[in-house]
C-alpha cells in the first residue's frame, strides 16, 4: 500500500523520512536571508613597502601608493615610513586619484573600483567589476542587436549608392553582434581598469583594457558603461584618462591614437598623432593648458589646441614612459622603464633626463611640494633624485 507517496515498508519509511527532512532543510535554506560574501582582503605583509607599486598620489599632507596584490600604503612623514591599509581586494591596483584631501579612488584588475573617504586609511569596494560585467555584457548585446536592426531597416529604403555603404556598416555590425552574443555564453571576464580621473567629487571616468570606459555622475555610487560612446571599433586599450584645463577630456590609447571629448564625455573622437605605437597616459599642464601624451620608447607628443593636433617632443630618453606628474608651476616629470626620468620646465620645449642611482622600473610619480616629486615602482616609493642629468653624467 501507499500513503503520502511512500511505501509503508520499514526501509521505505526511513527513506521517505530522510527525503522529507532534506526537502524541509532546503526550504529553510531558501527562506533564509542571503548574506553578502565577505571580500578577500589584501594580506598584511611586513615588507609590503618594498613590493611593486604602480601609482602614487598626494592626499593633503599624506602620500598614498597602490600596487600589486591589492596593496595600498600611506605615509604621513614624506615617505620615511609606510603603513599598510586594510584593502578589500587581492587584485592588482593600477592607479589612484584624490579629488580632495580625504576622498579618493583606486582602480585595477577585475574592473574593481575602491573608495576612501579618510585620506587612504580605510577603503571600501565601491565597484565589483566581475559582478557588474554580466549586466554590461547584456547591455552591449542589446545595443548590438538594435544597431543591426536599424541598419537593415535603413537599407530597405536607401538608394543603390547608399546601400553599398550601409551594407559594409551592416557587416561590421553583424560581426559585433555575434561577438557580443558569444560573450554572453563565455565565462565572465572583467577587463582591468588602467586609470581613473574625476573632474568634481561627483563626475568621474575610469578607462581600461579592450576599450572599456566607465562614467559616474554620483561619486561612484553607480558606474555606467560608456565604452560605446568612444569611436573605437577595434576596442583599443584605453590606458589613460585625464581632463584638461579647458574642460576637454583625453584618452590615451594604442596605435598612436588619442581620443578627445569636448562635451563632457558624451562623444569621443579619435585623433591620429602621427605616431604608430602605444600611449600609456596623458597629463595636462594647468599653467599652459598643454597636454602631453607619453608611451613606448620615450615617446612624448604635446598638444596646445585641446587635442586637435599633436607634435612630437624629444624626451631625451629611449625607455618606455609609464607615469607623469606636473607641478603647480608647470614643471612636468615623466618616469618609466629602468628608472628612466625626464623633466621639462618650459612646457615641453626642452627635456632634461635625470639619472637615478637605482635602475628599477618606475610607474607612478606625484608632486609633493617645494619642487619635490615622489616616484613609485619596483621596490617601493622614494623621493625623486634631482641630481645629474645625462649630459652632466657624461662629463
Amino acid at each position: 500500500m501507499m500513503g503520502e507517496g511512500c511505501f509503508y515498508s520499514r526501509g521505505s519509511r526511513l527513506k521517505c523520512k530522510a527525503i522529507k527532512a532534506l526537502v524541509f532543510l532546503l526550504y529553510l535554506l531558501s527562506a533564509m536571508p542571503v548574506l553578502a560574501v565577505a571580500p578577500d582582503y589584501a594580506m598584511t605583509m611586513p615588507k609590503a613597502a618594498n613590493s611593486l607599486f604602480l601609482d602614487i598620489a598626494v592626499a593633503g599632507e599624506r602620500l598614498v601608493a597602490v600596487g600589486e596584490r591589492g596593496h595600498i600604503l600611506y605615509s604621513d612623514d614624506a615617505g620615511e615610513s609606510w603603513v599598510q591599509a586594510q584593502v578589500p581586494t587581492l587584485a592588482m591596483l593600477t592607479r589612484v586619484f584624490f579629488i580632495t584631501d580625504q576622498r579618493g579612488w583606486a582602480v585595477g584588475h577585475d574592473g574593481n573600483v575602491l573608495l576612501t573617504t579618510d585620506g587612504g586609511v580605510t577603503w571600501e569596494l565601491q565597484r565589483d567589476g566581475v559582478a557588474e560585467q554580466a549586466q554590461i555584457n547584456e547591455e552591449r548585446a542589446g545595443r548590438a542587436v538594435q544597431k543591426v536592426e536599424m541598419l537593415r531597416e535603413q537599407i530597405t529604403s536607401a538608394t543603390q549608392e547608399e546601400q553599398e555603404a550601409l551594407a559594409e556598416a551592416l557587416g561590421e555590425a553583424e560581426w559585433a553582434m555575434d561577438n557580443a552574443r558569444e560573450t554572453l555564453d563565455a565565462a565572465l571576464y572583467a577587463p582591468p581598469l588602467m586609470d581613473v580621473w574625476f573632474a568634481t567629487a561627483e563626475q568621474g571616468w575610469a578607462s581600461g583594457a579592450y576599450g572599456v570606459l566607465l562614467h559616474t555622475s554620483n561619486g561612484g555610487r553607480q558606474w555606467s558603461d560608456w565604452s560605446h560612446k568612444v569611436d573605437n571599433p577595434d576596442e583599443l586599450h584605453l590606458n589613460g584618462v585625464v581632463g584638461g584645463s579647458g574642460g576637454e577630456l583625453y584618452l590615451a590609447s594604442e596605435w598612436g591614437t588619442i581620443f578627445t571629448s569636448g562635451n563632457g564625455g558624451e562623444t569621443w573622437l579619435p585623433v591620429e598623432s602621427g605616431y604608430e605605437g602605444s600611449f600609456f597616459g596623458v597629463v595636462s599642464n594647468p599653467v599652459s593648458g598643454t597636454a602631453f601624451a607619453y608611451g613606448l620608447l620615450g615617446t612624448i607628443y604635446s598638444s596646445s589646441d585641446r587635442g586637435e593636433s599633436w607634435e612630437e617632443r624629444m624626451s631625451g630618453v629611449q625607455a618606455s614612459l609609464f607615469g607623469a606628474a606636473v607641478s603647480p608651476g608647470g614643471s612636468v616629470v615623466f618616469v618609466g622603464q629602468g628608472g628612466a626620468v625626464t623633466r621639462s620646465d618650459d612646457d615641453g620645449e626642452n627635456f632634461s633626463p635625470l639619472i637615478q642611482q637605482a635602475r628599477q622600473g618606475l610607474y607612478g610619480v606625484t608632486y609633493c611640494g617645494e619642487d619635490t616629486f615622489m616616484v613609485t615602482g619596483q621596490g617601493g616609493s622614494k623621493r625623486l633624485e634631482q641630481g645629474a642629468t645625462e649630459g652632466q653624467a657624461d662629463e
